[in-house]
């Protein structure tokens, strides 16, 4: 009876694996890909390797989008809709801690609510503040000022990931 739940424990976790794995690559087939604009671009950190740190103008959300409860605790999942403008960068149109509706051009994410600032805007994290860069490339990716779109996919089952990080040519 031991052996049996043993390889049982052992055939769910090779499972569970797998499925990670497989929706990973899924993604570029079935996900949709929107464009978000940094709002600065930390330099990479020597103690994890070159990755840039992100934060997305679209990660403040002013308060006349917001549809959601007046009190929100931190890392509370909410709903943000987000609609794509005349050069194809995604802004949001409504967020919430209600699910929201489909909307025909736009595409609903789903994010972490940190915070509202004193201006009375809400902060929300997406889950995608680092992207992994090649070895020894970072200094590039150095200047503060520098403001950069990002490509990332967004599977319908929830999940994102970036695929690429463009800079802003001003």
């Amino acid at each position: 009876m031991n052996r049996i739940f043993f390889y049982v424990v052992i055939g769910l976790q090779v499972l569970f694996l797998v499925g990670m794995s497989i929706s990973f690559y899924l993604m570029d087939d079935f996900g949709e890909v929107i464009r978000l604009e940094t709002a600065q671009v930390d330099p990479p950190d020597i103690f994890y390797g070159d990755y840039v740190r992100l934060q997305y103008e679209q990660e403040r959300i002013e308060p006349e989008y917001w549809f959601g409860s007046k009190d929100m605790d931190r890392n509370e999942k909410i709903y943000v809709l987000l609609i794509p403008d005349d050069k194809g960068i995604y802004h949001v149109k409504a967020a919430s801690d209600r699910k929201l509706a489909e909307h025909d051009d736009g595409i609903v994410v789903t994010a972490k609510y940190q915070y509202k600032d004193w201006n009375g805007n809400h902060r929300v994290s997406y889950g995608m503040n680092r992207y992994y860069i090649e070895e020894n490339t970072g200094e590039q990716y150095g200047d503060m000022s520098q403001r950069y779109i990002v490509q990332a996919v967004v599977a319908p089952w929830g999940q994102k990931k970036i695929v690429s990080l463009e800079p802003i040519e001003e």
